[in-house]
């Protein structure tokens, strides 16, 4: 069955979650009723046009086969925010788009109307039916200071999508201020970003029931040193982790269900 196909064909219940991995950072959510939230997409070649970083795997999904309901944006980097891929997913008029302050100017330049955009800073909430999204802390410094990461939560489940951040486990937890089921976070080690030994003991600090890692495999600038960017590597710092969290390396357009309780 094509990724596309699954997309729409399975279901999510009461309480349960859907995640879809589409490479690098980008994940695609689909809850209860069907409604589907993207979170930082790179679909495209868009980092190889602009900066010369090829992609090492290929696009999973194509951006005219999304139906996204709401589509987020950490930030306005084009692995998390694909400004290729923008005009096409904004010709969906049903689409809401949500992003860090730094994405707004994105917007406008695509062409997206102002009430099919929310810009949400560090502490800012929008809440839709049976969904809320909440701006949380971020350190991506320099290269993005109005990065965020997001808390989404959807029937009693809630998510935490840390985005690109260095390692502040005090600042992050203060921000989240909640126990969280689901934790995305990358490993990458460059440019800024948490390693995987620094994503598993901010992990310690918010207790996730599963620990999910990104930023891998997708830029061969983004493997580093010391086991940076490898999974591998992650899911070897994780055996320090309680039981009660389960670490997750997905492949490329993998589907992962999560039901709470």
């Amino acid at each position: 069955m094509k990724l596309t196909e699954k997309i729409i064909n399975e279901t999510a219940s009461q309480n349960e979650l859907l995640l879809f991995f589409l490479g690098q950072a980008g994940f695609l959510l689909k809850i209860d009723e069907g409604k589907l939230l993207a979170i930082d997409l790179y679909l495209s070649d868009a980092a190889e046009r602009l900066f010369g970083f090829k992609r090492m795997i290929p696009a999973v999904v194509q951006p005219e086969d999304l139906n996204a309901d709401v589509y987020l944006s950490t930030h306005s980097h084009v692995d998390h925010l694909d400004v290729d891929i923008l005009p096409v997913v904004a010709k969906n008029d049903k689409t809401l788009f949500i992003g860090s302050p730094d994405c707004e100017a994105v917007y406008r330049q695509t062409g997206i109307v102002s009430d099919h955009y929310r810009v949400l800073g560090i502490g800012d909430t929008h809440e839709l039916p049976g969904l809320q999204v909440r701006a949380v802390y971020a350190d991506h410094g320099d290269l993005a200071p109005d990065a965020v990461g997001l808390l989404v939560e959807t029937g009693g489940i809630k998510i935490y999508h840390a985005g690109d951040t260095a390692f502040a486990p005090e600042k992050i937890s203060e921000s989240l201020q909640t126990n969280i089921d689901v934790m995305i976070a990358p490993i990458n080690g460059q440019f800024g970003n948490m390693n995987a030994r620094e994503m598993c003991r901010l992990a310690e600090v918010l207790k996730p029931k599963i620990l999910i890692a990104c930023h891998f495999w997708m830029f061969l600038e983004h493997v580093g040193e010391g086991g940076c960017g490898d999974p591998a590597a992650f899911l070897q710092e994780a055996k320090s982790l309680p039981k009660s969290t389960t670490p997750i390396v997905p492949a490329p357009g993998e589907m992962l269900r999560y039901r709470k309780g």
